[in-house]
């Protein structure tokens, strides 16, 4: 994705080797940033200036993710 998306736009990123949706939630830009995993650890993604991170709710699992700019498409709503 070459712009970065916006609060409430739909996206979609490949897991696991299948394809996998959610809407954006936020832009967390550069820097570190975590959140709570499903069983409770820690999940850790840096980001940089051209490639900041994106934190999602997944459709499937309601769980919030953290995505690299670079591994997601913007997907039909």
């Amino acid at each position: 994705m070459k712009a970065n998306p916006k609060k409430g736009d739909r996206v979609s990123w490949v897991y696991q080797g299948k394809r996998t949706f959610g809407t954006v939630e936020s832009v967390k830009g550069a820097g570190r940033h975590v959140i709570k995993g499903p069983t409770g650890g820690e999940v850790v993604r840096v980001g940089s200036e051209s490639n900041p991170i994106i934190r999602i709710k997944s459709e499937a699992t309601k769980n919030p993710v953290l995505k690299p700019r670079a591994e997601l498409k913007k997907a039909p709503k």
